[in-house]
């Protein structure tokens, strides 16, 4: 697969230092976490002295061994103080930029099962990021050569100079680090990364990119934990036998995974503004329903298009988190998504329904703007459909 990939971008380089891919798994913990990596004390070492407090305006020297001296808390939090510091992209042009969904649904040949309910996904992202103010192009069912072909003409598109951020969405079946084209040739997800670094992609440079990967990071299915935390008897034989027999309107976005030591990751420092939402973790499978689509997007629909006027993004994926954590099946099977930043300095406010020549309101925190005056009480009710949750406010008389 990579012979040949370099020509498609320039100065794309498949030569440097191969990495396993279990070093390039994100640490959920992190995921949680909105910019902890600019908190980290690895990065600001000392030779021996004090290490005090720093300022994220200071600069970043080594300092090795350090007097390490946490600063106790005054009181009980339930928001971070640096939340109020951390700056936002810049949220307001029209479109906010170009969104694509790449959706692999038929296989040629039959070498992979049809994905069927994929096209429900399809329709509800192509609502949704309309409504956040995207235009949104649409590519179905791509052979390998076609998918580069694709994503070499998106990545070069001269729009995202004016553009204040992109969405890429790939559904597809997968395993952990790949997902497939339409001819069944692996495709290394941090090939398709790539293209969108600062080297290869300078026109997205210091704007954020945001995929959103629905496929299965491998055949494990997650059969839950009892919510009590006592673990009570060893799984059955009936109901290992019972865990392949699925309803026949539910499959896996997954294949048999083989042990391929061809399947790494690469890690690149040029990789910034970036972050990635998998449909699950590594290994394990991601659940479609044939009539409804995949638990993993509708779960992410349903929290933006509710909660994107007032939220910033690291917090909707938190709450899609929550609301994924709710569904099972009648086999008890669950899932867990996977969120993971590459030097995301700044928060994500979507500001649907704003943007110039409107004037822009600057967030800082994931809550409702305070407005001085009476508010219409038809803005603040929650919208039941995704397209009503972005119909422009009502105008205020000054």
């Amino acid at each position: 697969m990579s012979q040949g990939l370099s020509g498609l971008v320039p100065c794309l380089s498949l030569e440097d230092q191969i990495y396993q891919a279990d070093s390039l798994v994100s640490l959920n913990s992190m995921a949680s976490l909105p910019n902890t990596e600019l908190f980290s004390l690895s990065s600001h070492s000392s030779t021996g002295g004090s290490c005090g407090t720093f300022s994220m305006e200071d600069g970043a020297d080594e300092k090795g061994f350090m007097d390490v001296k946490v600063i106790p808390a005054a009181f009980q939090r339930s928001n971070s103080k640096q939340c109020y510091q951390i700056a936002a992209y810049d949220m307001c042009r029209r479109p906010r930029g170009l969104a694509i969904i790449i959706d692999i649904e038929v296989y040629e040949n039959n070498v992979q099962e049809r994905r069927f309910g994929s096209n429900v996904d399809v329709q509800n992202m192509k609502a949704l990021l309309t409504g956040l103010e995207f235009d949104v192009l649409i590519e179905k069912n791509l052979h390998l050569s076609q998918f580069f072909e694709v994503i070499t003409e998106f990545c070069s598109n001269k729009r995202h100079k004016e553009a204040d951020m992109t969405v890429v969405v790939i559904l597809s079946h997968g395993k952990d680090g790949v997902v497939y084209a339409a001819d069944g040739q692996s495709i290394n997800m941090e090939y398709i990364y790539e293209f969108f670094n600062n080297r290869n992609c300078p026109l997205l440079r210091g704007k954020p990119k945001f995929f959103i990967v629905q496929a299965c990071r491998g055949d494990r299915p997650d059969q839950g934990v009892d919510s009590s935390g006592v673990f009570t008897e060893t799984p059955s034989p009936l109901r290992i036998v019972s865990q392949s027999k699925r309803r026949r309107t539910e499959t896996l976005d997954a294949i048999a995974c083989s042990q391929d030591s061809s399947d790494v990751g690469k890690a690149r420092p040029t990789w910034e503004d970036m972050i990635i939402a998998y449909s699950t973790i590594p290994g394990y499978a991601s659940l479609r329903d044939h009539n409804k689509g995949t638990w993993f997007l509708q779960s992410l629909v349903e929290v933006f298009m509710t909660h994107a006027h007032d939220t910033e993004l690291v917090d909707l994926l938190r709450m899609t988190s929550e609301r994924l954590s709710q569904f099972t099946n009648e086999m008890g099977d669950k899932q867990t998504c996977n969120i993971e930043m590459r030097h995301l300095y700044k928060r994500i406010y979507f500001n649907p329904g704003l943007g110039l020549p409107v004037t822009k309101v600057a967030r800082s925190q994931s809550m409702p703007p305070c407005y001085q005056g009476k508010v219409d009480q038809e803005f603040l009710n929650l919208p039941r459909k995704v397209k009503e949750c972005f119909r422009q406010p009502p105008e205020r008389k000054s």
